[in-house]
């Protein structure tokens, strides 16, 4: 009975309990269709719509003469569906694709995956490769069975049209990374999106971006998309255009004479593989060419990026120069003598030296160092020791004018500050003073006394502390004061040697040597500056940004950044009459007899120039040729500068590509009339 009973207890809970459980069932569906039925009918019915985004295409960028350098093409692209795709597929398509594409591969197509995946992008198609060639169009199509998940279609891809021309200044485009999306959250950017990397893309991206439209999508439960007549189309905005103050005719003119500069030097056995050069307009600062050796493709940098690319300019191989730097302005040079037109006008103003004054040089200078001239020039005046180059004559001027002065006379001419170019990257030059360095190494060297005393003292206190006798005291202090002595002749040759101006290094900068370091946009606009009587422009690229009506939206233009004033001694003609003498001068140096004289011979347009070949490692053998120069003398419309780098005197190098830029501004390299 006691077990009937407890088995009839047992099947009363379990049936309340089932009453209960299923009471609990009914009373959540009745919720769930009754009540909440407009909730979750809302969010089904979002859940099988999504938006896509439709990339914006970037603005042209177009030259001075509406030349387009920079635009969008529609080409072939392959694409991944993550939803869709299986590890045969990708094996297959790597196997087809790689004969031509030897960089897709399986790993590369996951690590594509991998990455969408992580960005939030795994619900879009994953682009694998763009601009793909037909042939491999048509084997994809021939084996379509064998690719589910893989899309042929067509994608808007940013076109350089030129290719390597211009390519600093251009720059080029990547996909905006995690610390971007950062550094940009204000701009409503997405993971994916494209953004500029360097140069104009990069300066001017805000202009460039567009704005992006997007497309609504119907999905079905395992994300597939599901025709919809009926759905949301928003189109892109096209980005603004940007017109170039680059003339391209003149641009290509630069970049062919540098290339082929540089294969005749290397043909000679100089190691020339890099250099940059940069023309101006003399009266408004626009830059009409500039160039950066060696160079970048940045079709090639668009996404996605393969790995060869990426060890060609991205990692380069140890050693090699890098292609991503524009050396017009962010590497400095030491100018070499195209800087004796600023030691010039210091010796000129100081009054210490006239036009008439004479040097003799035989080929050494009389004062220690004694520091070599390039060759003897004998009995040297101003003129003559500015067209022959004449080291020693610069000695002597630099000597008569002083560092300070000279510094002071460099720094009007804009070289110890940025030039304001509008590009990213521009560094400073460095021109030398006593109370530049005396700011700089000063510091340092009473630091460095302060921590040697601070670890003498500490010595000996530890050893006079350990000593058991008055004799081993003794013998301690005296040791210590000898330290002492020691350590302050040391300080004093060091402080002396590293922080007092020496007058050898007044020697170097006088020839631009030593610590003068400039980019060659810095000596492009001080060589504009003295062509202009002093009035500093600032450098500019863009002189309008147009909408896609061709509505102007931002104009830029000529911009006076500064004037040259040099106090001029009570003997010293007046600064103006100064730089004309220094100009006059120049010009000289393209007369038969001067160090540009058979570069210009018999040339229709007088050009002021000057050549420089500046030491690099400490040796002769190893020099970087610069040339500088403005034309016409008595009109100057063009400045150029241009940098080799181990190659030869400046004549032979940088003054090649000078010409070359002169030829074409001029109109000097077309056939004659008639022919």
């Amino acid at each position: 009975m006691i077990v009937n009973r407890r088995l009839e207890n047992n099947q009363k809970f379990f049936k309340w309990l089932t009453i209960v459980v299923f009471g609990v069932i009914v009373v959540r569906l009745v919720t769930l269709q009754l009540l909440d039925t407009s909730k979750y009918r809302t969010e089904a019915a979002l859940n099988q719509f999504r938006f896509l985004p439709i990339r914006a295409p970037r603005g042209d960028i177009v030259d001075s003469k509406s030349g387009i350098l920079a635009s969008n093409k529609i080409v072939d692209a392959i694409s991944i569906v993550p939803q869709q795709i299986t590890d045969s597929a990708i094996n297959n398509l790597a196997a087809l694709v790689h004969d031509t594409y030897p960089d897709i591969d399986a790993p590369y197509i996951k690590k594509l995956l991998d990455d969408a995946k992580q960005s939030g992008q795994s619900y879009q198609s994953v682009v694998i490769k763009q601009d793909v060639s037909m042939d491999v169009v048509e084997r994809l199509e021939e084996h379509r069975e064998d690719l589910p998940g893989v899309q042929i279609g067509k994608s808007l891809v940013r076109d350089y049209l030129e290719g390597t021309v211009a390519s600093h200044l251009l720059g080029y485009i990547g996909e905006i990374s995690s610390d971007e999306l950062v550094q940009h959250q204000d701009e409503n950017y997405q993971s994916g999106d494209l953004i500029g990397r360097s140069g104009l893309e990069s300066q001017y991206e805000s202009y460039l971006r567009g704005r992006d439209g997007f497309q609504e999508e119907e999905v079905d439960v395992f994300g597939r998309p599901v025709p919809h007549a009926n759905l949301i189309t928003v189109p892109p905005v096209q980005g603004d255009r940007l017109v170039l103050t680059i003339d391209n005719d003149l641009q290509k003119a630069m970049e062919v004479s540098m290339d082929n500069t540089l294969a005749m030097l290397r043909g000679e056995g100089y190691d020339a593989r890099a250099g940059a050069a940069v023309a101006l307009d003399v009266k408004t600062g626009a830059v009409l060419a500039m160039t950066s050796r060696p160079n970048f493709d940045p079709n090639a940098l668009v996404p996605p990026v393969d790995n060869a690319t990426v060890r060609k300019y991205i990692n380069p191989p140890a050693g090699s120069e890098s292609p991503m730097i524009d050396r017009v302005i962010s590497s400095r040079y030491a100018p070499g003598s195209t800087f004796k037109a600023i030691t010039g006008m210091a010796a000129l103003a100081s009054g210490n030296i006239t036009v008439n004054d004479t040097v003799d040089c035989t080929g050494r200078y009389w004062l220690p160092p004694y520091p070599a001239c390039w060759e003897v020039d004998g009995v040297v005046s101003f003129f003559k020791a500015v067209a022959r180059s004449c080291d020693v004559y610069f000695y002597e001027a630099g000597r008569r004018a002083g560092a300070e002065l000279m510094a002071k006379v460099g720094q009007e001419f804009g070289l110890d500050q940025p030039t304001g170019i509008d590009l990213p990257g521009e560094v400073t030059g460095n021109m030398p003073s006593p109370e530049k360095q005396k700011a700089q190494e000063d510091p340092y060297w009473r630091k460095w006394y302060q921590d040697q005393e601070t670890t003498l003292n500490n010595k000996y206190a530890a050893l006079l502390a350990a000593a058991t006798t008055a004799q081993q005291r003794a013998d301690l202090v005296a040791q210590q004061k000898s330290a002492q002595l020691s350590l302050d002749e040391d300080y004093r040759i060091k402080y002396n040697f590293y922080v007092n101006w020496q007058q050898y290094e007044t020697f170097n900068t006088a020839i631009g040597q030593g610590d003068d370091d400039f980019t060659p946009i810095e000596l492009a606009n001080y060589v504009a500056e003295l062509a202009n009587n002093g009035q500093r422009m600032r450098p500019y690229l863009v002189q309008r940004i147009e909408d896609p009506s061709g509505k102007v939206v931002a104009q830029f233009g000529p911009q006076v950044v500064h004037n040259a004033v040099v106090d001029t001694a009570s003997n010293a003609p007046d600064f103006n009459q100064v730089m004309a003498t220094v100009r006059q001068a120049l010009a000289g140096a393209t007369d038969p007899d001067g160090t540009s004289g058979l570069l210009f011979l018999n040339y229709p347009v007088k050009v002021a120039a000057k050549t420089g070949s500046a030491e690099t490692g400490g040796t002769l053998d190893l020099v970087n040729g610069l040339f500088v120069c403005f034309a016409p003398v008595d009109n100057p419309q063009i400045a150029f500068a241009g940098v080799i780098e181990i190659a030869h005197h400046g004549v032979d190098s940088a003054g090649f590509v000078g010409k070359a830029v002169l030829d074409q501004y001029f109109g000097l390299n077309k056939p004659a009339s008639g022919q």
